[in-house]
């Protein structure tokens, strides 16, 4: 028997996309052959930082990269070298890989002031349409945020005018890149006034030629999931920009004593990360177009095999843009169960099927696809009838 065997851990069938409490991705047998490799050697870490970095670089268009223990980890190192920036740690460097002697002195005192930053700049503002939960990582680290505008949008205006000596950077949510001030006018307005601007790309990888263009924008650090889109590991992550700033972030992360210390990452996991995202971006437009379309037929079977399913209201296939499709089910009035209801039966299950509800129409349920096995929607739709005409 297997240990997986022996833990009696329930299948998932992952109708969420990629959802860290669900494990991230399915990662391709290649990435976990790489990890498995550099297991089983010592390397100097700072050393494969520093060219996992290059090659992260190379491949975004970014200036230089880091790897991350994920996306939020990726936010707080980014929002830390916007704080110190201007101080004195300016004047230390990663640099002899080598180093001898001990990590200390006045530049350690500097690293380890945060998170108290009332010495110093602290204030992110953010477009209040950008507001998320993963935003605390700029409060983590002793950062404030300026929200501006309100849930329907903001103005550029509005933006400028919340610009302050007390602004360390502005923050960009690529999930809401479509609601309030675009990201290249968030560059202008903030480098006009001498202020960097980073973007939580956590999910924003695809279509992949998104990745350049973040840069091609005038974006100072991005940060971005290894373990989502890309199927790397999923404790993974990686922030790339401009090169003063990644150098800044490396100083607060391992092997260094900064508030990023705690969120180290191991060889194996910035291996895979690398040969992951390689894999990522070896697909042609053709490939992705492929995989793009193949979300769409079976969004469309789903919702055809939903139409006449007494419980449900309406079924109907939901793009937003190319890489992303959701078949979306309206629980009528008349279901025996809530949306929410419904979607938490599917979790009790064995399979444990896991769908999107969604906080702004609590009558719908989504099913993506993008980290369905083969078949697996057949599954799903046979549980939703079976639980609908149970009731």
């Amino acid at each position: 028997m297997s240990l997986l065997d022996e833990l009696g851990l329930r299948r998932v069938i992952n109708a969420c996309s990629t959802a860290t409490h669900l494990g991230g991705s399915i990662p391709d047998p290649r990435v976990m052959d790489s990890m498995k490799e550099i297991s089983q050697r010592y390397i100097i870490m700072a050393e494969l930082q520093e060219k996992a970095g290059e090659i992260i670089a190379e491949l975004t268009g970014a200036e230089s990269a880091m790897v991350t223990a994920g996306a939020s980890s990726a936010l707080e190192l980014a929002a830390a070298a916007c704080i110190l920036r201007g101080s004195s740690l300016e004047e230390h460097s990663v640099y002899p890989l080598e180093r001898l002697q001990p990590i200390d002195g006045p530049w350690r005192e500097v690293m380890q002031r945060l998170p108290n930053t009332d010495w110093t700049h602290n204030e992110f503002i953010i477009q209040a349409p950008h507001r998320n939960p993963y935003d605390y990582s700029y409060k983590a680290v002793g950062g404030k945020l300026a929200v501006v505008g309100d849930e329907n949008g903001c103005t550029p205006q509005e933006l400028e005018n919340r610009i302050s000596k007390q602004t360390a950077a502005v923050a960009f949510s690529a999930h809401a890149a479509d609601r309030g001030v675009p990201l290249e006018k968030v560059v202008e307005i903030a480098h006009h006034h001498g202020f960097p601007v980073i973007v939580d790309a956590a999910t924003g990888a695809l279509p992949r030629s998104r990745l350049p263009s973040y840069f091609q924008d005038g974006a100072d650090l991005v940060a971005i999931s290894g373990g989502k889109q890309i199927a790397g590991p999923n404790d993974t992550g990686f922030l790339c920009g401009k090169r003063s700033l990644i150098d800044m972030a490396k100083l607060q992360a391992s092997p260094f004593s900064g508030i990023g210390r705690g969120a180290k990452v191991d060889r194996t996991q910035i291996l895979g990360l690398i040969t992951a995202l390689r894999l990522f971006l070896d697909k042609t437009p053709d490939e992705e177009e492929a995989e793009f379309e193949s979300w769409r037929k079976r969004a469309q079977w789903v919702v055809n095999q939903m139409k006449d399913v007494p419980g449900i209201e309406e079924s109907r296939v939901h793009s937003n843009g190319p890489s992303y499709t959701r078949a979306y089910l309206k629980i009528g009035s008349d279901s025996p169960l809530t949306a929410y209801e419904l979607a938490f039966k599917l979790r009790k299950g064995d399979p444990s099927i896991w769908v999107e509800t969604y906080q702004r129409n609590q009558s719908i349920i989504g099913v993506a696809f993008d980290s369905l096995l083969e078949d697996e929607e057949r599954i799903i739709v046979e549980e939703i009838e079976r639980l609908l005409s149970s009731h």
